[in-house]
């Protein structure tokens, strides 16, 4: 029996299924689970290169479910980023109340010692960092742990406690062959940045640093790349090279406008006016510390603003703009309640350029009063900062001895025990005392010998060039400068060579810059295997190489140098279809050269020709 439906019944039917349908959709896309699960990955994906969206991301989150772990994680690693240090503790210490994983632990302890560090309770900053690296070895991910070492290596460092910075740095060491995370090795050299600042080595913390950003880089992490290019802009001043600070601070400010870090471009307009003032380029300066004015003004930085208004005077005052100095120095005035050691240096500089507007102002009774009291603060400061150096070569001393282990306190201990005992026989003091000294030669012996190491490890990362092994720029250029003034006392022969490698940015395009980077490695292979130890050879740039030459005569240097030619023909590179070539210039030094320059840019005109004339050869000047 067949039935017949009618049209009418069949539009219902149909009308039913889509509301059923439509319901259940609806009901799918309203599920909050889904939804909170939806855009913590959102979070995740951002944070990196937009930590501002991310942010206002958790926020929302934290409206609708505030008592979600990840939320409240999430929330307390994002606050610190923007300087909510109080916000951000508030939202750790809750969620290790939570069911969190010994990964999330080991962050939250982390914005726990950015607080304390912001709150200047350094003990406590470190007991934060150990339990943040305790957790991270309990997930046994080496990428975790060694940014979790570096960044307790740096602190430590930070606070003069070198040797122990170096323990910590040696850890890292062991670890990175298993590592590949830029956040780690990007922490790494930030740490291994400071430890250089600290040993007196700015040359090796610009490397380090500029390590550092080429690995933030690769995570596009626009907010972390505005910290490092500022703390890179801290480290040029330090050298005196203004240029290069005012680069790296314009970096910070792009990167900070690109995340939204309205701090950060304060930070990088205070820093830039700074440089401008050193470099007298007063305009540019009086231009961006209104800047950072304007922006500080509002959040209340009081240590800011004071160092904002003292440079404001001294520029105003090299403008002759006398009045808005004025002005700038009594608003100095008025902040001085909250004077601190980090703004005693601009007070004491202030009292100086107070005296030159009262000068510049005809006002010669105050100019001199004024100049009186700078100089009774100038000898104040310089008398605090003997001290505080004093201190600080004591608490190096005591770091680089005593501060390894308590082995010494035990001895020590023991011997105080002996002294108080009367019914010790007088044999028993003399063994105690014999083994006493014994054993504080012995350790006194490893510190040495350990700290000649460590040294010797800071040297070799500061003169080799990390890719080939062989002599970075700066060590290169101080043997030549060196057997140069040796050549000037004995006028024996000297003679420099040039050499890049033919059609290298064709190896980069065709094969990728991992073979680019093998082919330079085969290459300095080579040129150690041929010149040996007494012709040193240098990475001077790129794909361009400096060799100094012992050669008796200029027809033995060119012998040699074609015998390398040769060889590097004869190269053979897993994977590298093509020939590999060099074009080498040569230079002899003359007694009528001024500086050791002069003969690498006869060297270098002489490898310009060599390109010009078809490459693969050697020409000479």
């Amino acid at each position: 029996m067949k039935f017949k439906v009618s049209n009418s019944k069949t539009s219902h039917i149909i009308l039913l299924i889509s509301f059923f349908l439509v319901t259940a959709f609806s009901a799918l896309a309203s599920n909050p689970a889904s939804s909170l699960s939806s855009k913590l990955q959102d979070i995740e994906s951002v944070y990196k290169s937009d930590s501002q969206q991310a942010l206002n991301l958790a926020k929302e989150l934290s409206v609708e479910f505030p008592e979600n772990a990840k939320v409240i994680y999430w929330l307390a690693r994002l606050y610190p980023i923007y300087s909510e240090f109080e916000l951000g503790y508030k939202y750790a210490t809750n969620a290790l109340e939570l069911n969190i994983s010994a990964h999330d632990k080991t962050y939250m302890y982390l914005t726990l010692a950015y607080y304390s560090q912001f709150k200047q309770n350094i003990p406590q900053q470190y007991e934060y960092l150990e339990q943040a690296i305790d957790y991270a070895k309990k997930t046994e991910d080496p990428e975790l742990i060694v940014e979790m070492l570096s960044v307790y290596s740096g602190t430590l460092a930070s606070n003069n406690r070198v040797d122990q910075a170096m323990d910590y740095m040696t850890q890292s060491y062991e670890l990175v062959d298993n590592v590949s995370s830029p956040d780690a090795l990007s922490t790494m050299y930030n740490a291994l940045c400071t430890i250089y600042l600290q040993t007196g080595h700015p040359d090796g913390a610009i490397e380090a640093m500029l390590k550092s950003i080429e690995y933030v880089m690769l995570t596009e992490n626009t907010q972390q790349l505005s910290v490092a290019y500022y703390n890179l802009a801290d480290i040029y001043i330090q050298t005196e090279d203004y240029e290069q600070a005012i680069n790296a601070y314009k970096n910070s400010e792009r990167y900070s406008r690109n995340s939204g870090d309205i701090i950060g471009i304060a930070y990088a307009y205070m820093g830039m006016g700074r440089s401008y003032l050193h470099a007298k380029q007063y305009d540019q300066a009086l231009t961006v510390l209104l800047d950072a004015k304007q922006r500080f003004l509002p959040e209340n930085h009081i240590g800011n603003l004071i160092q904002i208004y003292g440079d404001l005077a001294s520029v105003q005052l090299n403008l002759k703009m006398y009045e808005d100095a004025q002005d700038s120095l009594a608003k100095l005035e008025a902040l001085k309640p909250y004077k601190t050691e980090r703004s005693f240096e601009t007070y004491v500089q202030s009292a100086e350029t107070q005296a030159n507007v009262f000068f510049a102002l005809g006002k010669i009774k105050e100019a001199y009063q004024v100049q009186q009291n700078y100089i009774d603060q100038l000898r104040s400061y310089h008398k605090q900062q003997l001290e505080i150096s004093r201190e600080s070569v004591f608490e190096k001393l005591k770091n680089s001895i005593y501060a390894k282990d308590n082995q010494l306190l035990i001895l020590e201990n023991q011997l105080k025990k002996v002294e108080l005992d009367k019914h010790k026989k007088q044999t028993d003091l003399l063994i105690l005392t014999s083994l006493f000294s014994i054993c504080i030669a012995i350790f006194v012996t490893f510190i040495l010998s350990r700290n000649i190491r460590l040294q010797k490890q800071l040297d070799k990362l500061a003169t080799t060039d990390d890719l080939t092994g062989l002599y970075n720029r700066r060590k290169i250029m101080a043997i030549l400068s060196q057997r140069f003034n040796d050549f000037k006392k004995s006028k024996q022969s000297l003679y420099v060579c040039m050499f890049d490698l033919d059609l290298f940015k064709n190896i980069n395009d065709q094969f990728g810059h991992v073979m680019g980077d093998a082919v330079l490695k085969h290459i300095a292979d080579c040129a150690i295997n041929i010149f040996g130890e007494a012709q040193p050879v240098g990475r001077y740039g790129g794909e361009e190489f400096l060799i100094i030459l012992n050669s008796k005569s200029y027809q033995a240097a060119h012998a040699q140098l074609e015998e390398f030619r040769l060889a590097i023909e004869d190269l053979d590179i897993p994977g590298l279809v093509q020939p590999v070539t060099i074009s080498l210039g040569l230079s002899e030094a003359s007694i009528n050269d001024a500086y050791q320059t002069d003969i690498i840019q006869r060297a270098d005109t002489a490898l310009y020709d060599a390109k010009k004339s078809g490459r693969n050869r050697l020409c000479g000047k």
